[in-house]
């Protein structure tokens, strides 16, 4: 009974997002698929970059400023019971952050629809 069995070692090809595939073409051709898309948000990071830097520049070149709507002024405790404000401003580096934050907000959710869109493509050839 033994002999009419045959085994054979196999590869697995593993690409680096983790998907494993057992022929080579099609791990190559997920692989070019999942570079491109690291290249796409590569370039989305890039222009949300110059976008903020642009904005920065404007700001700066014409000494503008960002401040809270909710409590545009701040007032300054100071001594014989007078009222000192001062402009309750946003600094350039908070200004990189919500950026930043909004630009990773936004990349996690595009990359969670395009894994949704490859997990429907997949069940629907299979």
């Amino acid at each position: 009974m033994k002999n009419t069995v045959k085994t054979e070692l196999g590869g697995i090809y593993i690409t680096k997002k983790g998907k494993k595939f057992l022929n080579l073409p099609d791990a190559l051709e997920q692989q070019a698929l999942e570079e491109k898309e690291v290249k796409k948000i590569e370039k989305e990071k890039d222009k949300i970059m110059k976008i903020y830097k642009i904005i920065s520049d404007i700001l700066s070149e014409n000494e503008w400023g960002i401040f809270f709507k909710g409590t545009p002024l701040q007032e300054l405790p100071i001594q014989e019971g007078a009222k000192m404000y001062k402009v309750n401003e946003v600094n350039s580096d908070r200004l990189y952050d919500a950026i930043e934050s909004k630009m990773k907000e936004t990349e996690s959710n595009w990359n969670q629809s395009t894994e949704e869109e490859q997990t429907d493509n997949e069940s629907s050839i299979g």
